[in-house]
């Protein structure tokens, strides 16, 4: 009996220390996230050589269901977008293939959470629009200056991206503007005025002779109006010019003749386009020359891929 009962006791010890073993070790990193605020990343470890299941989870970042296998670590990545107040604990409940089940925590200190990654939040820029007289030439007009870039995208529409560390109002990194509806408002057709030509009276002579001069007919000319517009994106490979279809125009670079209505391809960082009219029926009138300077901005890089989150 006495060996029995020994037994028996030494059994009941070995279950005890097993059950204590299983747990999950948590510990997290910050870092700065690329669009503001704190990048959080968690790793959680099984300690066990079986598998577990999460059964509790204080954080959304660990969904509950999620599985790891044998001694296996999993992380886990979510952004933080204000300062916490307290240590940042991350609390999971689990349980394991045995039914034996534990909850275990991680904490970050605030200290952790530096103020380089600070969100500060910025009002939209009202972008203003350029529609002249005349059909198809509705355009954003100088973006206003700020902490963000912009590039004009080939269908006419501004997107507007706010720089590292920097949020508009709604919350977005950033913010499309759509392709300007034109007003298609023609333009005036100025006539000019009629000359009515001076008598002439001759003098009298024997005999009297009435010198009549010829009639003159005034010209009638057509006022119209030309238009060049570029898009500078980041590098060169994208950067083009197009000029308006305006009938009784001609644009030239360099001395040669642009097709009108089509995007060309600038070869040299600075174009400058010059309109000149066909005959002296039509007279051009606003800008005639446009002075068009590209970039060398670089490309931003692609964005990091995020890490799985176990789910």
């Amino acid at each position: 009996m006495l060996t029995l009962v020994v037994a028996v006791g030494f059994a009941v010890v070995g279950i005890a220390g097993a059950a204590s073993a299983h747990h999950n070790t948590i510990s997290g990193k910050v870092a700065c996230a690329s669009s503001g605020g704190w990048a959080v990343t968690w790793t959680v470890v099984n300690s066990e050589q079986i598998t577990e299941t999460i059964t509790s989870s204080n954080r959304g970042v660990v969904a509950v269901g999620t599985q790891l296998g044998a001694r296996q670590t999993k992380t886990f990545t979510e952004t933080v977008t204000t300062r916490p107040g307290s240590p940042l604990t991350l609390t999971l409940g689990a349980r394991w293939s045995n039914n034996t089940t534990a909850n275990n925590s991680g904490s970050i200190p605030v200290v952790e959470f530096k103020d380089d990654c600070i969100v500060t939040q910025v009002t939209a820029p009202t972008v203003p629009v350029i529609d002249d007289c005349g059909p198809g030439n509705a355009r954003f007009d100088t973006v206003p200056s700020g902490p963000w870039t912009s590039v004009l995208n080939a269908d006419g529409s501004l997107t507007v991206t706010a720089n590292q560390g920097h949020r508009f109002t709604d919350g977005q990194s950033s913010v499309t503007y759509p392709t300007p509806t034109d007003s298609n408002q023609p333009c005036p057709v100025v006539t000019p005025p009629v000359v009515t030509p001076p008598v002439v009276t001759p003098p009298v002579v024997t005999p009297p002779v009435v010198v009549t001069p010829p009639e003159v007919l005034p010209a009638q000319v057509r006022v119209i109006r030309a238009a060049a517009r570029n898009i500078d994106k980041c590098g060169r490979a994208s950067d083009l010019f197009k000029v308006a279809e305006r009938t009784g125009v001609v644009y030239r670079v360099n001395g040669k003749v642009v097709r009108q209505g089509v995007w060309v391809k600038a070869k040299t960082r600075t174009v400058t386009v010059r309109a000149t009219t066909v005959d002296a029926s039509y007279a051009l009138k606003g800008k005639q020359v446009w002075k068009m300077t590209f970039t060398r901005n670089a490309c931003a890089q692609a964005p990091e891929v995020s890490p799985s989150t176990g789910s």
